[in-house]
This record gives C-alpha cells, sequence and structure tokens, in this order.
C-alpha cells in the first residue's frame, strides 16, 4: 500500500503562503477508505474521499491563518552599537516564516491506516502569476534578500539607502551560519540570528551605521556574498527632506522609501450624527439638532520621482501592500518603533507603464489615521 500525489508539493522550494497550495492524492489499496487526516504546521483537518477515492487539499487557508502570528505589523526593537556587530542582526521569523512536518494519514474500514509526510518551508508573502516563473524561489539556495529581485533573474535585488533615515533588509539564510557580505573588496561576517535574519544598515544615526563595519560609497555599491551567487545592489544616497515610509512587500518583510516633500494635504471632515433637540416654542429654539461630533482626519500626496525600472519595481509594491508605515521621527536621530505610525494608501489606481518615458514618477496618496475628537 502507498499513497500516491498526482499534484504533489515541493519540497525544494520556499511556498508562498498566500498563494495557492494544493495537492491531490490517493492511495493504491484496494481496502475501503474512510477518511485522510492531514496534520502539522498547526494544521488539524479531516478529508473525505471523492467518489473515484482520490483527497484533494488546499493549504492556503490554514498556513496564511498559521504564519500570520503578528498581523503583519512591524514591533521589532534594535539597540544598534557601533562596536558591536551582532547588534545589527536580528530574529524576524516569527511571522514571516513557518517550516515543519505535514502528515496525510489515510484511515480504512478495518481501522488499519497508512501515511506519507513532506517536509514544507513557507513565507508569508504572495506570488503574482505573470512574475512566479522568474521570481520562485529555490529552497536549496543558502542565501536570498527578501526584497523585488530585478527583472528575469532571482539573484539580483535593488535597494535604496537613504543617509540619516532608518533602514534594514532581511535575508534568508538557510545554514546555521554567519554570512559574510563583501563590498568593494573589504568584506566583513555578520551574525546570523536565525533563517530569517534583518540586516540593519542604520537606525537613522549616522555616527552608528554598518559602515563602522563595512563602509559603503556614496551611489552605486555591488555588494556580493562569497560562494553565493547573489548581487545585493546598494544605492547609497545623501540625506534629504522628505515622505519616509515602509511597508511590508510581497516576500513578508519590509521595503522603504523616501518620497519627495508633500505636493499638498487635505482635511477630511465628517459628521456623525445628529440628535433632536427640537421641543420648545420657535422663540426659544436655538439649536433645534445636536451634532455628535466630527470624525477628521488628514491625507497626504507625496512623489516618488525619477524612477528607473528597478526603483519602479520597489516602489510599486506598495501598492498591494497590507501594510504601510509612516516615519515621524527626526532625521539623524535614533529611531524606535514608536516613531512609526500605520497609515492607509488611497490611490485606487497607478499607471505601472508608460513607453513614452525612461524614468517614472508616481504619486502616493496616503490617509493618516483619524483625529481624535470631542464627541458626544
Amino acid at each position: 500500500m502507498a499513497i500516491t500525489f498526482s499534484k504533489d508539493i515541493s519540497e525544494d522550494k520556499l511556498l508562498m503562503a498566500y498563494n495557492n497550495n494544493v495537492v491531490q492524492f490517493s492511495t493504491n489499496s484496494v481496502l475501503v477508505v474512510l477518511n485522510c487526516e492531514v496534520t502539522g504546521l498547526g494544521i488539524n483537518a479531516i478529508l473525505y474521499p471523492h467518489p473515484n477515492g482520490s483527497f484533494y487539499f488546499n493549504l492556503l487557508d490554514y498556513i496564511s491563518a498559521v504564519i500570520n502570528t503578528k498581523n503583519f505589523a512591524d514591533d521589532l526593537v534594535t539597540d544598534l552599537d557601533g562596536d558591536d556587530a551582532t547588534t545589527f542582526t536580528y530574529d524576524v521569523k516569527e511571522g514571516c516564516y513557518k517550516a515543519g512536518v505535514i502528515t496525510f494519514k489515510i484511515n480504512f474500514a478495518d481501522t488499519t491506516h497508512e501515511s506519507t509526510s513532506k517536509s514544507l518551508a513557507f513565507l508569508a508573502g504572495v506570488f503574482q502569476l505573470r512574475d512566479y516563473k522568474r521570481q520562485e524561489i529555490n529552497i536549496d539556495s543558502e542565501i536570498i534578500v527578501l526584497s523585488p529581485v530585478a527583472d528575469r533573474t532571482n539573484n539580483t535585488t535593488y535597494l535604496n539607502y537613504w543617509r540619516g533615515y532608518p533602514f534594514e533588509f532581511s535575508l534568508y539564510l538557510k545554514e546555521e551560519e554567519n554570512f559574510t557580505l563583501v563590498n568593494n573588496g573589504i568584506d566583513f561576517e555578520f551574525e546570523r540570528k536565525s533563517v530569517i535574519t534583518s540586516l540593519f544598515l542604520s537606525d537613522g544615526r549616522t555616527d552608528v551605521t554598518i559602515e563602522n563595519f563595512l563602509p559603503l560609497a556614496f551611489g552605486m555599491n555591488t555588494i556580493t556574498v562569497p560562494g553565493h551567487d547573489l548581487n545585493i545592489m546598494l544605492k547609497k544616497e545623501e540625506s534629504r527632506c522628505g515622505v519616509y515610509v515602509k511597508w511590508l512587500n510581497n516576500y513578508g518583510r519590509y521595503n522603504y522609501w523616501l518620497l519627495h516633500d508633500i505636493s499638498f494635504e487635505d482635511l477630511n471632515t465628517r459628521y456623525l450624527s445628529e440628535l433632536s433637540n427640537d421641543f420648545n416654542n420657535t422663540e426659544d429654539t436655538i439649536s433645534p439638532t445636536v451634532q455628535t461630533g466630527k470624525t477628521t482626519n488628514d491625507t497626504i500626496r507625496a512623489m516618488a520621482k525619477g524612477l528607473n525600472d528597478e526603483e519602479k519595481r520597489i516602489v510599486l509594491g506598495i501598492f498591494q501592500s497590507p501594510k504601510i508605515y509612516l516615519f515621524t521621527g527626526e532625521r539623524f536621530a535614533r529611531s524606535s518603533p514608536n516613531d512609526w505610525v500605520e497609515v492607509q494608501l488611497k490611490n485606487t489606481n497607478v499607471r505601472s507603464f508608460d513607453a513614452t518615458k525612461v524614468k517614472t514618477n508616481i504619486a502616493i496618496d496616503l490617509e493618516l489615521p483619524t483625529r481624535y475628537a470631542q464627541v458626544l
């Protein structure tokens, strides 16, 4: 007797929790099949066979519920020390990564059973149909940057870093060993904190940065990892005023961008309700109705200007992100989680491609949290 899969699921790739992950299977046993128990990775499901004896199971709803333990929130508290490189890496797998064994156990009417198991690994991410062929991740890759890859490649990532603002990027590190980054002939070994490790370049301060250990030039830095086919194209830019945002990308970690100054800011108000107060004669009536109060919020528009194709690929990620934060802290100062406030994207559409333009400008409208109000 054996369980055979007509539609299998890969044990060789990092799977995306928010895509369909379907298996179809059956047994070649001649015994009468009762059901199948699927257990592991937080799953505890009972399946009943199709009339032809096969089983169908989609892991999407189960894994997406189990992996998202933090509602996509970024609450990491850092404590960077310019004399201690170990303080620049952090364990961020919680809410981003889930791995383990799932067992499929088919029960027969005579109380016997047969089972098989699969070892699977998931990111709290998602691929789109037009992208996944060139962006799928092979779990055999020992190190991966969790940020959109360059077009038609799965080993080159572009990132932009502005001096004076907090910035990090996350890595998938398969092997339980430290990793080395090389830039312009200078290398430094950083400590792996978990299978998903965040590497901070800065918390906003300019005297305590990754450059205490790995110097970065202004402009493009090509960072490599010895022994691995990986390129991190990191563009270091000078600080300027602007609207700094971060958002959850399709790999389950964060991208950052410094938008240009606010183009405009709108204050939106709306009455909540009113109560009838018309109980007196006309000459004694001042307020025939009583307003219970107003809700008020602000919407700001900022621009991402002069984007090339790789920069545009990063920024467009904000339009499908479920979690966006606006930086409210000060430049050149140490930041904390309280320096970020969650906002909503107001844009309902964006032109993602224009063949007539080499560089792209993208307007981003952000709705700030509702203001506190005096209400009845």
